[in-house]
């Protein structure tokens, strides 16, 4: 029989939100001043989250969202963009949410419903990963959203630059108030996995040291996601060893199996489009600043695909860098010229 080191499996897993957020309290204070219109019936003001991967942007608007359901009459909804990717399919995820049930398929049709299910009621709705939409669909969703009733909303970004860059119409309206969740510290990582560990009791009592949280914290690089899922994976592995605790040599298996399993997950989540500019980077050492557009449209018409603008071309890189598929460097010539390679 294996020994037990997991008390409590789902408080490791991703979608998991603990009952309280360690270092996030001046992000928390702030969302909900944002938000605390509504406690007046009065429209929440607008805010943008942003920072990079792992930060806990998701987790403490999820967490805000359950405190609004649970103890206001305000509705409160969220959708993730990267898994709906068009207007159409956001209105399909509010309308589950708010149970009303549209059979049509035509925009107007949904929009008419919403308001009327909405009407008078103070709402707070949350978009996930904003910056995975094209600009032109991104204000569209916007500004419909904003037409619904006395909405306030919540768009969470890994940069805040592909908000603040919209239609000046749309970003007028809104006028964002900016939260800014930075890396985690290797410290502030610490603090979350003891308080998963012992607040949450994912672990039983004496399964781990000290050492190998900090080994987890320095190599998750803050990013609290991967932390987490580091020490889920390491812990199931030495459970499976037959381990009574964590070793060294569990955590450096779980992190290799996180970052490929993050990889992967990425890699799925990717468009065409995203695809495309990886396998045309693949097939030549490098390609510079000043023809990989046209390179890929012409890829895109080989492929039957349309292309994207230029402006859509240049978000598709910023995401595979910032995601490490591909890196750019300043080329040996006059100008600003870049040269991008791939990973």
């Amino acid at each position: 029989m294996s020994a037990e080191i997991i008390a409590d499996p789902d408080v490791l897993e991703e979608e998991y939100i603990p009952p309280s957020l360690p270092c996030r309290d001046s992000q928390r204070i702030k969302l909900v001043y944002c938000l605390s219109p509504f406690k007046h019936r009065i429209r929440p003001y607008d805010c943008l989250c942003h920072g990079p991967p792992g930060t806990g942007k998701t987790a403490l608007v999820k967490y805000v969202l359950d405190q609004i359901r649970e103890n206001t009459t305000a509705l409160s909804f969220y959708v993730n963009c990267w898994e709906n990717r068009t207007l159409n399919l956001i209105l399909e995820r509010l309308a589950e949410q708010a149970s009303v049930v549209i059979s049509e398929v035509s925009y107007s049709v949904k929009i008419a419903r919403l308001k009327k299910k909405l009407k008078n009621k103070i709402c707070v709705i949350a978009l996930d990963e904003v910056d995975k939409l094209d600009r032109k669909d991104l204000n569209d969703v916007l500004y419909v959203l904003k037409e619904l009733g006395k909405v306030g909303i919540v768009c969470i970004s890994n940069t805040r630059k592909y908000v603040i860059t919209l239609d000046p119409r749309i970003t007028s309206r809104l006028n964002f108030r900016s939260i800014n969740f930075p890396r985690y510290s290797d410290d502030e990582l610490l603090i979350i996995l003891k308080h998963r560990i012992e607040n949450c009791r994912a672990l039983y009592p004496n399964t781990y040291s000290k050492k190998i949280l900090e080994k987890i914290a320095e190599l998750a690089a803050g990013d609290a996601r991967v932390a987490i899922q580091t020490l889920r994976s390491a812990a199931y592995n030495a459970e499976r060893a037959k381990k009574s605790k964590i070793m060294e040599t569990d955590v450096d298996k779980g992190y290799e199996a996180v970052k490929e399993i993050k990889r992967k997950y990425e890699l799925e989540r990717l468009t065409p489009h995203h695809k495309l500019i990886i396998g045309i980077l693949k097939k030549r050492k490098e390609i510079s600043s000043t023809d990989f557009y046209n390179l890929y449209k012409r890829e895109a018409d080989k492929q039957g695909m349309l292309a994207k603008s230029r402006r859509s071309f240049n978000n598709y890189l910023a995401d595979l860098i910032e995601l490490n598929y591909i890196k750019i460097e300043r080329a040996k010539v006059r100008g600003n010229v870049r040269l991008f390679k791939a990973i």
